[in-house]
């Protein structure tokens, strides 16, 4: 089951398990996006990955780049909530069942059941904190509940946790008393020149039109976004899958206007990169969560950014970047800048490859794991050794 590998120079013999993500190669979101780069990384150094994934059927899944993939059986039967707890419940148990080094947890939801294993076992748990998670709008007050209680396990019950982002490292501070290891995600930096043919086959001339890519969600201002488009009288792309209510709303009143395109879902690194490098602005309408990789891959691309005001993002960007607070302000930033050329653009891309590089990430995510296993192989020393 292990992967083993004759490129590399050397191996470390330890094996890392990522849990918590719909798997690999990401066509979801942001913690798939993560779990992609992160399992690859970690292969190049020498590392056996393993990267668990929910599936209806115990299927053969083929290895990616490396990285060996692990079917979880969850029922289809089940609410997504409950298939959820199971997934998180049963990759912990397969992580200790093959005696994983280290297990890089995505999210909260396998916290519920942390209190379950030994305290050397608990050592081993690496949780990737979500963003402020029961902030988002799309949750009712059972699931806002929730989630404040997955939240409270994983920071009390892991064995190490990493924010993202300042934002939510200062939150978590606040909230429970806690310190977390600050590691954003990561990004690689363009080396090509992107094609226009994407953008030509949908009727889209370059530099001429804004861009947004994220889930269609009320917490991400995609109608605000709209709006301010419509106002300023410009043409507004929008990437993100149509799988759910609120977006289906919006394409169903906004999709017959002539400057308003719904790209749909796209996971096609091609067609991304020549989406984000044409676009004249490209806005980032997030208002929870940490370091979103949408927002590093538009920084890596060069791309003028306006995002929403809000701590998350300034710490993201710092200085590189425009920001908005409401509908008006962001329609008068698109007039006022649609057609200068600023360096700000530069500027993000020059801090994206300082600071948010995935030699960076990965290296960093090394020194956790190090550290984990050290402490689990360290040996106390006896009476007479004093």
């Amino acid at each position: 089951m292990l992967l083993k590998s004759s490129e590399h120079k050397a191996s470390t013999n330890k094996t890392v398990a990522i849990i918590g993500t719909r798997g690999i190669p990401n066509s979801y979101g942001g913690f798939e996006y993560f779990a992609e780069h992160l399992s690859v990384s970690l292969v190049n150094k020498g590392y056996q990955v393993l990267v668990l994934e929910p599936t209806k059927a115990l299927v053969k899944l083929e290895n990616y780049q490396g990285v060996v993939r692990i079917p979880i059986k969850v029922s289809k039967l089940f609410p997504h909530a409950i298939r959820k707890i199971i997934y998180g419940c049963k990759s912990l148990k397969k992580a200790k069942r093959i005696n994983a080094d280290a297990i890089i947890c995505c999210g909260y939801t396998p916290a519920l059941f942390f209190i379950f294993y030994s305290k050397s076992f608990r050592k081993k748990i690496i949780v990737n904190l979500d963003g402020i998670e029961w902030k988002r709008a799309k949750w009712n007050f059972v699931g806002k509940l929730f989630l404040r209680l997955t939240e409270y396990l994983s920071v009390k019950w892991s064995g190490k946790l990493v924010a993202d982002n300042k934002g939510i490292k200062d939150y978590i501070l606040k909230k429970h008393g806690e310190e977390t290891e600050l590691i954003a995600y990561g990004v690689n930096i363009p080396t090509k020149k992107p094609e226009v043919g994407p953008l030509t086959a949908k009727g889209l001339t370059p530099n001429n039109y804004g861009l947004t890519v994220a889930r269609i969600e009320p917490e991400n201002q995609i109608e605000l976004i709209i709006k301010s488009f419509i106002t300023a009288g410009k043409t507004l792309v929008i990437v993100g899958g149509l799988c759910n209510r609120y977006a289906k709303t919006l394409h169903n009143i906004y999709s017959n206007l002539p400057n308003v395109v719904f790209w749909g879902a796209e996971y096609n690194s091609d067609n991304l990169l020549s989406l984000r490098s044409h676009a004249n602005l490209y806005v980032h309408g997030h208002t929870v969560g940490g370091t979103n990789p949408s927002l590093l891959e538009a920084m890596a691309c060069g791309c003028k950014i306006a995002a929403h005001n809000n701590m998350f993002n300034h710490h993201t960007l710092d200085n590189t970047g425009l920001f908005f607070d409401n509908e008006r302000q962001l329609s008068d930033l698109i007039e006022n800048y649609w057609n200068k050329t600023e360096s700000w653009g530069t500027d993000a891309k020059l801090r994206a490859a300082e600071q948010y590089s995935w030699e960076v990430v990965t290296n960093k995510y090394i020194g956790l794991i190090e550290n984990a296993t050290n402490k689990l192989n360290k040996k106390p020393k006896s009476q007479c050794q004093k």
